[in-house]
């Protein structure tokens, strides 16, 4: 067989082995693997009782900090053209970076809403991935062998 292929041989087998990888890994043990904040976040809301009071104002919405979030979604959902009837589950980092703001952040802020600063736009500590979950390895409907890198976030940062 692979004579047939030559030149595909090593994607196949690529394939194989990031696939084998995939599934050595549970779905049960990565989503054990959420940040404290999150896991406590998700113990009070399932039991509220014994929440005392804390974390009242996350539950508002307030300073919710930057977190990493999970969406288990079909490939073709991501919008990058691909067809295809494989899985996965996508993590993002979403929420407030206004904690980390410096001194510096805080200023350029207050300039920029006082309009001292002209019409230049001034960033702002953003909630980003600081860093990428394992490469995902898939064949779309054509059975076309693709890999989709830094697809992924793992942890989350205010950069």
């Amino acid at each position: 067989m692979p004579e047939d292929y030559p030149d595909q041989f090593d994607d196949v087998m690529d394939f194989i082995q990031a696939t084998i990888k995939r599934l050595k890994r549970s779905p049960d043990k990565q989503m054990a693997v959420l940040p404290r904040r999150e896991r406590n976040r998700q113990a009070a809301a399932a039991n509220p009782e014994n929440s005392r009071g804390k974390g009242r104002r996350s539950q508002r919405g307030r300073n919710r900090g930057c977190v990493l979030t999970a969406v288990h979604l079909n490939v073709t959902d991501l919008g990058l053209g691909y067809e295809t009837k494989e899985e996965l589950i996508f993590r993002y980092c979403s929420g407030s970076c206004e904690a980390a703001e410096t001194v510096y952040d805080k200023i350029l802020k207050n300039l920029s809403k006082s309009k001292r600063l002209g019409s230049d736009k001034v960033g702002q500590a953003c909630c980003r991935p600081i860093a990428f979950d394992d490469d995902l390895s898939f064949l779309d409907d054509n059975l076309v062998y693709h890999i989709l890198r830094k697809h992924s976030a793992k942890r989350c940062g205010c950069i």
